[in-house]
């Protein structure tokens, strides 16, 4: 159900880039599905942890996309992004896993070329 849960925050991140608003009604009715407790509080904590660090996190995807800012990075990777850069600087889950997820809602919610771009992007940070 993780990956489950991973896509909730990023579809709520995604909605954040065009609203900038949090939706507490969506967040409710993700948590009518059959998620686990885990996987509810980790997405209320990813989600909020986001939108608390929303402008660095997006400042951080726009500094290693080479020349881009973040208002013109498509959307959809933007928001895999900010999850991802997230995930990885705020949480203890493993760099691999955090790529590896990034990289399947990239191929999953996104263009072929996207996946190469997340990725890359993901490897400069983790250097970083």
């Amino acid at each position: 159900m993780r990956k489950y849960a991973r896509e909730v925050v990023f579809c709520l991140t995604y909605e954040y880039l065009f609203t900038n608003n949090i939706n507490d009604l969506q967040l409710d009715l993700f948590h009518r599905k059959d998620l686990t407790a885990d996987d509810v509080d980790y997405i209320k904590n990813t989600y909020s942890g986001i939108i608390e660090n929303f402008e660095n996190l997006s400042e951080t995807a726009a500094k290693y996309s080479k020349g881009f800012k973040a208002d013109r990075i498509y959307k959809v990777d933007l928001a895999i992004l900010i999850l991802a850069i997230y995930e990885l600087s705020h949480t203890e889950i493993p760099t691999e896993i955090c790529i590896n997820e990034a990289v399947e809602l990239a191929k999953k919610f996104s263009t072929d070329k996207s996946v190469g771009f997340v990725n890359g992007i993901l490897a400069q940070v983790c250097k970083k």
